[in-house]
């Protein structure tokens, strides 16, 4: 973390000369923020991370020679250092962007295709800079905290390991009870070490907001599903909530649930960014209250800012449990900490304990479900 009155400097790893220019010309646009080097290839850019000890890194995933996801495994094994992936806003682009983050990762953010505009450069300079300056809060003495932690956990069998083939969901049925998450920076890794954990046998669906571009989300729902129970999609217009699932909020629209002829239905909204974000959790939040109630568990996880503590708020007015993650397993304790701040939170956890106290609220909501449209679901299961 840069000290008091110093700038946050910034390598810049990309095979495309052009590409560098833009993000130099857009980082360099904020005076708080300097450009110290420039890589053409992953071996370039662990090199230069080595030498120049940089703030933050942002790395492009393809480029020549070496990977940008080799190089982040590289960097994070010799020099852990907040990384932001600059990635294509393609199919394969958002694939590459989430292996990116589980090798270590931390933000990502969308490379604009075709010909630049100054509408685009203009949104892409506000999202690099506001990106940048969370990641240089973050420094390297947390992410190798972290890294040690990780590496002194004793082994255990992973989520994906302990996950059955996946099958058809039985009775799935509009959900009585509903699991709210939110999460931001961070945020994907940490949803693998929850979701995955959330039991298909409870009569309850999920839902998701992570902070992502459009598509990177869809990659996300994929990825989490295949290590699931439960099924996990990006939601759709018109879904209807269903026992069983997972609902990740695509990026580009805020996600909102409304009782539509006796059910939960997904209802998708371009509506403007709230906390500079869409998906907002907030949003969501105060949605899910109108039509859930008191039958809601809503953790809030990794992230800067204040979104979902709003939406906290209310879920613990209308008699919902709220958990918040701990500061010493969050990549940034910025959104579980307002969650706290505005005395919302039941409960602050560790990520690996959160996952296990959502089952066990579940289970007691749908015992104690107060919706009166949801009874008539629970006695049908």
């Amino acid at each position: 973390m840069p000290s008091a009155g110093k700038k946050i400097r910034v390598i810049i790893a990309d095979d495309s000369a052009l590409m560098r220019k833009v993000l130099k010309d857009a980082l360099e646009s904020d005076g708080s923020i300097e450009v110290i080097g420039e890589a053409r290839n992953g071996i370039e850019a662990v090199n230069l991370t080595l030498s120049l000890n940089p703030d933050v890194v942002i790395m492009d995933v393809v480029m020549p020679r070496m990977d940008g996801i080799t190089a982040i495994k590289e960097i994070m094994a010799k020099k852990p250092t907040p990384i932001l992936v600059f990635s294509s806003i393609t199919q394969e682009g958002s694939k590459a962007a989430l292996d990116a983050l589980e090798a270590g990762a931390l933000e990502v953010i969308a490379k604009p295709g075709g010909l630049p505009t100054v509408k685009n450069l203009g949104d892409l300079a506000k999202e690099l800079i506001r990106k940048v300056k969370i990641l240089a809060t973050i420094g390297t003495v947390k992410l190798t905290a972290r890294l040690m932690l990780k590496r002194l956990r004793k082994p255990q069998r992973t989520a994906t390991l302990l996950v059955p083939k996946k099958k058809e969901i039985p009775l799935a049925v509009p959900a009585p009870v509903v699991a709210f998450i939110a999460s931001s920076t961070g945020g994907p890794q940490t949803l693998m070490r929850i979701v995955p954990k959330i039991s298909s046998s409870i009569p309850a669906a999920t839902l998701i907001v992570q902070h992502m571009p459009p598509l990177f989300t869809k990659s996300l729902a994929e990825r989490l599903d295949r290590a699931s129970q439960i099924k996990v999609v990006e939601a759709s217009e018109d879904n209807t909530v269903l026992t069983g699932y997972g609902y990740v909020a695509p990026g580009g629209y805020h996600m909102l649930v409304k009782l539509k002829r006796g059910k939960p239905v997904i209802e998708l909204d371009k509506g403007p960014k709230v906390h500079g974000v869409r998906p907002a959790a907030d949003v969501t939040m105060k949605s899910i209250v109108k039509v859930w109630g008191s039958a809601i568990v809503a953790a809030v996880l990794t992230g800067m800012g204040r979104d979902g503590a709003e939406g906290a708020v209310e879920i613990k007015k209308a008699g919902g449990y709220v958990i918040a993650q701990d500061e010493r397993t969050s990549i940034v304790w910025g959104m579980p900490r307002a969650v706290i701040e505005r005395g919302a939170a039941d409960v602050v956890l560790p990520v690996d304990k959160i996952g296990d106290e959502i089952n066990r609220v579940l289970r007691l909501k749908v015992r104690r479900c107060p919706v009166k449209w949801a009874k008539l679901q629970i006695r049908s299961i």
